[in-house]
């Protein structure tokens, strides 16, 4: 018989117990610990870890600390709250990973069992993104990548005509494209990309992801640079180039992006070219040179008529909750190997795959 004293969801807790211990290995296991759901070495009970767990990755370890004793009447203080966050987020990162490795396992045998797809969708959609967040002075700003997929059929429009998702799923990675490029294609993979009949893949300018998806996603795929971003870098070069005349200019080149009529801007900015000098002779360099490496995927009029989104507002809306709502509160900085422990708490709550995660979790107690 062994003391032991946790913290529960109604306080403190102290109870004695049989403890059982192979003489051999020295291994112990105490069966009351089991049903009460605290595990070795832990000095909470489970369904506490869950709820600290929940409370530090919504808000900041000490944000959580006041949360949990105002509205649970539970003391846990800031550090024991940071500890549960990388201890549980290491746990569920790794679930995570498991299940990605299991979509991503190559089908060898026409009569081969694979993971059923979470949503079934006719045509999918993949957008993805990065955002940055800061760290602490003695290490660089980390990048973290973020993926968000979904069905064209699982896509509406609310009162104000803002298009509204109402089924998705969410990847993201704190490390590095190649850790984040067999990310999306699980993501794609668990959201129907073997029997979507059409695909379309968002993105910004950024090189690195268009070269990961013209080499990992199917032929015939959609590629679509994010309008929006391009309007704001002929925008600019408008003001960069007429100064307070820069509408009307701005205003023709949106037009002709609208219609697909790519080659005419860029013919336009062309001849400007052979009139300009220094700065502005750079500056028009550079925008001819970005949309000329991205004109096969701005052919806007035909993805608008194919019903394809034209911007990559719903990964950028994930990048601003999913990362910017946490890892960009006011005055935080971070050590780069936390991000990806709490990312992965995050993860599994905007996925809603959080309870799943704690029956798994009950279920390796109990055993």
């Amino acid at each position: 018989m062994r003391p032991r004293q946790v913290k529960s969801l109604c306080g403190p807790a102290a109870y004695e117990r049989e403890v059982f211990e192979c003489q051999k290995c020295r291994h112990s296991f105490a069966p009351a610990d089991a049903v009460l759901g605290v595990a070795p070495g832990q000095k909470m009970t489970r369904s506490l870890v869950r709820r600290v767990a929940w409370a530090a990755a919504s808000g900041s370890f000490t944000g959580a600390e006041a949360d949990l004793r105002e509205l649970g009447g539970l003391c846990v203080s800031g550090t024991e709250c940071a500890r549960v966050a990388q201890d549980e987020g290491g746990r569920i990162g790794r679930a995570q990973r498991r299940r990605e490795r299991e979509f991503l396992a190559p089908v060898i045998d026409i009569g081969q069992a694979v993971p059923v797809p979470e949503i079934a969708c006719q045509r999918l959609v993949i957008e993805a993104d990065a955002t940055t967040v800061l760290t602490v002075p003695d290490e660089e700003h980390k990048s973290v990548w973020c993926a968000k997929a979904f069905g064209l059929e699982h896509r509406a429009h609310e009162g104000s005509g803002r298009p509204v998702i109402t089924e998705s799923r969410r990847a993201a990675s704190a490390l590095d494209l190649e850790d984040f490029g067999p990310r999306i294609k699980a993501l794609a993979l668990r959201t129907g990309l073997r029997k979507a009949k059409a695909r379309a893949f968002l993105a910004d300018g950024a090189p690195s992801l268009w070269l990961w998806a013209e080499h990992h996603l199917p032929p015939g795929t959609v590629f679509i640079q994010d309008l929006w971003h391009v309007l704001e870098h002929l925008a600019q070069l408008a003001k960069d180039l007429f100064g307070q005349a820069w509408r009307p200019p701005f205003e023709r080149w949106k037009a002709l992006m609208r219609t697909s009529h790519v080659a005419e801007v860029i013919a336009e900015l062309e001849h400007e070219h052979t009139r300009r000098r220094k700065g502005p002779r750079e500056r028009l360099f550079e925008e001819i040179r970005y949309l000329r490496n991205g004109q096969s995927r701005m052919d806007y009029a035909r993805y608008e008529k194919e019903g394809w989104p034209l911007g990559s507002g719903a990964i950028e809306g994930e990048c601003k909750h999913l990362v910017k709502e946490r890892f960009g509160l006011t005055g935080a900085h971070w050590r780069r190997t936390n991000i990806p422990l709490v990312l992965a708490l995050r993860l599994s709550i905007f996925n809603g795959e959080w309870e799943r995660e704690w029956q798994e979790d009950q279920t390796l107690l109990a055993a």
